[in-house]
């Protein structure tokens, strides 16, 4: 058993990870040490999707779990779940080894790459989410014993605790985040992993016609083209790569003026995993004298200055030749960096980029 310190250690741990998400790595690692555990998982599905979080040690194969799509078929976990409600369990409290040895999850996954015994909780949050922590034992080390279950049963309530703090915790950063933009006169929303909106300022609510929620939440823009380039930038959130769009210029409509849109990635989601949003998205709006400089091109649309100022060259009217004998290279030269424009812009010609932005201007 633990003695006293190690046991308010464990669990000021765990109060830490609530608060400090960076730390549940180490709790989830601490956890697993003290169950004679290789490793552990802990992740939060709800309807928005799901996160996840491990110790170093699993973390490859979680990912392999997960890629291979045994996540979507583990009737492992669902037996899991269905038989701890307020204590750890472990795969023979639910199981038999009959059971065990006919099903895909061990026999496929879990054993040939040396696992299949566990012990794991399943702890529901005030927010709906139901949080699991499943810490994995190497299948040569025989089932997790009756008296580490014990063990473990002993810090659940902090676990259970941990998680509800968590959740609110994270709850009040994302409100916090949505009013410091208000204040700053700027509309903003949060977007979930399926590109639906969980929260938005009551600025954005005032785009409301250029924007659209659309069914189960889902954002999209009026704008057609701009629209395609705001769910591939959603779509791709993960990924970075040189010329990506996440600045998007929608333009005017009737009475509404254009605005830019800015796609902002939520980073660091596999450790604060009770984040319910994938990205936030900022609005900058033309009633606030926005001009189109070369750095501010530069940094939205990661135009090299000279592509920027050829942008300017074509927002000022001007055509390729012109703009080719008033910068001294040849017409070849900037008839490709217009591509390079129209291309990490999203736009289909020079009218289009002409539209889209002058109104910004």
């Amino acid at each position: 058993m633990l003695d006293a310190n190690e046991f308010g250690d464990s669990v000021g741990m765990i109060y830490e990870a609530a608060a400090v998400p960076e730390v549940w790595p180490t709790a989830i690692a601490r956890l697993s040490e003290m169950a004679g555990c290789y490793g552990g998982l802990l992740f939060a599905h709800s309807p928005h999707g799901t996160n996840w979080v491990s110790c170093d040690p699993v973390r490859p194969i979680v990912q392999r779990f997960i890629d291979d799509g045994w996540m979507q078929r583990n009737a492992r976990m669902e037996g899991l779940l269905a038989h701890c409600g307020t204590s750890f369990v472990s795969d023979h409290d639910v199981f038999s080894d009959e059971e065990i040895a006919a099903m895909p999850v061990y026999r496929d996954f879990l054993i040939p790459n040396g696992f299949g015994w566990a012990a794991a909780t399943h702890v529901r949050s005030a927010s709906g989410d139901n949080i699991i922590l499943s810490l994995e034992r190497r299948y040569d080390r025989g089932p997790v014993t009756r008296r580490e279950i014990e063990v473990l049963d002993g810090i659940r309530p902090h676990l259970a605790r941990a998680a509800v703090l968590a959740s609110k915790l994270q709850m009040q950063r994302a409100q916090a985040s949505l009013d410091s933009f208000e204040r700053a006169g700027s509309p903003a929303a949060l977007i979930g992993a399926k590109g639906n909106v969980t929260a938005t300022n009551p600025s954005f609510e005032t785009l409301f016609g250029q924007v659209i929620i659309r069914a189960w939440d889902k954002i999209a823009l009026d704008d057609d083209r701009a629209n395609a380039l705001l769910q591939k930038s959603l779509s791709e959130l993960a990924q970075d790569r040189l010329g990506d769009t996440r600045s998007i210029a929608v333009p005017n409509r009737d009475d509404r003026p254009a605005f830019i849109i800015h796609v902002l990635p939520i980073r660091r989601q596999a450790l604060d995993i009770f984040s319910r949003a994938q990205a936030m998205l900022v609005v900058t709006t033309s009633d606030r004298s926005l001009r189109i400089e070369t750095s501010l091109l530069c940094e939205l649309y990661d135009l090299t200055r000279t592509e920027a100022a050829v942008a300017n060259g074509m927002l000022s009217g001007q055509t390729a030749d012109e703009i080719s004998a008033s910068r001294g290279v040849s017409r070849e030269t900037v008839r490709s960096q217009i591509k390079n424009v129209l291309a990490k812009t999203g736009c289909r010609s020079q009218v289009d980029f002409v539209r889209r932005l002058a109104p910004l201007s």
